[in-house]
């Protein structure tokens, strides 16, 4: 069964998966348009970040056969108690496999998972330049609430960043 006719499941990860997580969070980070991270990670980085996560945050991976197609995280936003209603997410696909949803669905499980765990407010920082992931953010309610002038430099670049959010409590009965 070849990647496009598979079903897409989204699950919880596990460390058998942190090879093929490194290996797409390292593709993202060699193209250098979304991430702030600058040296590509292994499977053992990802094995210690899947082992390090708290009860509320999860990391979730999309698969299709047995190939791992992309993935993403639910991480808190602080470790300040006054925020802990508030979380992050980020989403990493294949680059041979953009556009064809498979962010959306994994997306979606992370908005299942905070909500799930408590969450309240969602938050997510993405390059500027990045259209495509504002776009698809937006679908799921999320609002720009400002833009982070030069706060990245990345490769002799200053790196703008659009901070998003998304009230879970009103995304859900904007839905209904």
């Amino acid at each position: 069964m070849n990647e496009e006719s598979a079903e897409t499941l989204v699950r919880p990860a596990s460390r058998e998966d942190a090879a093929s997580i490194a290996e797409i969070y390292s593709e993202s980070i060699l193209e250098r348009d979304s991430t702030m991270v600058l040296d590509t990670v292994s499977a053992v980085d990802m094995q210690s970040k899947l082992d390090g996560l708290h009860a509320r945050e999860t990391i979730l991976v999309a698969e299709s056969g047995e190939s791992i197609q992309g993935w993403g995280i639910v991480k808190f936003y602080s470790d300040r108690p006054g925020y802990q209603h508030a979380c992050e997410t980020s989403v990493f696909v294949r680059r041979s496999l953009l556009g064809r949803g498979i962010g959306s669905q994994i997306q979606t499980g992370l908005m299942q998972s905070a909500q799930q765990a408590g969450f309240h407010h969602v938050l997510v920082r993405i390059w500027t330049q990045n259209e495509h992931s504002i776009s698809m953010h937006e679908k799921f309610g999320f609002r720009t609430v400002g833009v982070q002038n030069e706060i990245g430099f990345v490769e002799g670049n200053w790196i703008d960043v659009t901070v998003m959010q998304c009230i879970l409590d009103a995304a859900a009965s904007s839905a209904n």
